[in-house]
């Protein structure tokens, strides 16, 4: 989906009695940025609850090197780990020192090859992305958990102001609970995503 996308179905639902936009339903200019860090963290707290995005770091192992990171500020947590041909379980071949950090229990045999499977975090969005009206990292079935959260953080911002209401980030806060629950219901996550060619060209799965 498209950023404006975002922007316009918040500005014409959600966002609509908080005086962010005009009267064609588009949130003024000088106003999104503050709506974008929301998305952002929208974004991040889906992309840290669902396996969304799917990425994998080759490392040619040490025979006296115990310990692997992978270098990646992307990295949420590691999924999986295969070493040569073998798939290494947790906490009987390997154990986790950080979210992007593995220790071995054995020492390798030397030149194999690690593989490392790991959840991934969004593309984290700029006004640049605003400008260009960029396509959000989000399959549509997120977009109403999505917009929730956005409208309790927004709400949240301004409570002090005039047109603030905790009421409201409240209702929204629940309501955003209740999408991610029927999202885990539905089984919804990356493995149902895995026939989606665009997806898959972006690292998605």
């Amino acid at each position: 989906m498209k950023l404006s996308e975002i922007f316009n179905a918040l500005a014409s639902g959600e966002l609509a009695n908080l005086h962010l936009a005009d009267n064609a339903n588009t949130i003024f200019d000088e106003k999104k940025e503050i709506v974008l860090r929301s998305i952002n963290l929208g974004l991040t707290d889906l992309y840290t609850r669902f396996y969304l995005k799917r990425k994998t770091k080759e490392l040619l192992v040490d025979k006296s090197i115990l310990v692997y990171k992978v270098d990646d500020t992307e990295c949420i947590e590691i999924t999986e780990v295969n070493l040569g041909l073998d798939k290494l379980c947790l906490n009987m071949d390997y154990h986790l020192l950080d979210t992007n950090t593995i220790k071995l229990f054995d020492y390798p045999r030397d030149k194999e090859t690690l593989l490392i499977e790991y959840k991934a975090r969004h593309k984290t969005l700029t006004q640049q992305d605003i400008d260009d009206d960029t396509d959000v990292e989000l399959p549509i079935s997120y977009m109403n958990a999505l917009l929730s959260f956005i409208a309790s953080r927004v709400y949240t911002s301004i409570v002090n102001q005039l047109d603030g209401d905790l009421n409201e980030s409240n209702r929204y806060a629940q309501r955003y609970v209740q999408e991610i629950q029927l999202l885990v219901q539905q089984g919804i996550d990356v493995d149902d995503l895995h026939q989606h060619t665009w997806f898959n060209q972006r690292g998605f799965i």
